[in-house]
């Protein structure tokens, strides 16, 4: 919309209008009417000068914005969780046995007797590119004997072993191994049982 405002033009005035100096007039009505007349023409001339659109600050017009392809780079990346699930640390074989020889168990324990030295041979397989740690813990009868921490490099299969002696107490109750990885999570398992008589059985490894 337009704003009609009567503004002054420069020069002009209605004492020099109605002035007999300022345009020569000699007749009062005759220098009146004209006064008038010009007085109207400047307002319409006002009239005719439009209103200054109005202009937004430049702050208004210049918000930020993520583009759509650095959102989808974002969600392109997989987070540390989902890279460890996909290269998970497994036990592929847990075999208690009186002896290792050329990386291999010599045989499979069904039972352990006091004394005897027994062997947890363990086949893993490591899908990250980097070494990890498991931990390989024997108990009694759930009391924990001993704990060996074991370095299992990046492969599809890779033999490890540890091994724990019993006690000349153990006549009874029951051995168990658990294998965990470098979380804590117990990822194998095996038990034998305890007895007096298995000691003097094939291979006690000492």
């Amino acid at each position: 919309m337009r704003s009609c405002l009567a503004r002054p033009v420069r020069g002009l005035s209605h004492a020099k209008l109605a002035s007999p100096r300022g345009l020569g007039y000699r007749n009062q009505a005759v220098k009146k009417t004209i006064a008038l007349f010009v007085s109207a023409a400047l307002v319409l001339i006002a009239c005719d000068d439009p209103a200054p659109a109005a202009t937004l600050p430049a702050s208004a017009t210049s918000a930020p914005t993520t583009s759509a392809a650095a959102i989808s780079s974002a969600a392109a990346r997989p987070s540390a969780t989902v890279a460890a699930a996909v290269a998970p640390l497994q036990v592929l074989r847990l075999t208690l046995t009186s002896e290792v020889k050329q990386k291999e168990p010599v045989d499979e324990l069904k039972e352990a007797g006091p004394g005897q030295r027994v062997w947890a041979h363990i086949t893993l397989r490591n899908g990250a590119p980097e070494a990890r740690r498991v931990s390989v813990t024997f108990k009694v009868d759930g009391e924990e004997r001993s704990t060996v921490d074991l370095q299992v490099a990046s492969s599809w299969s890779y033999r490890t072993w540890a091994y724990n002696t019993l006690r000349a107490g153990d006549k009874s109750g029951e051995l168990t191994v658990e294998v965990r990885n470098d979380a804590s999570e117990i990822i194998g398992q095996a038990r034998l049982p305890n007895r007096a008589s298995a000691a003097k059985k094939v291979g006690s490894g000492k």
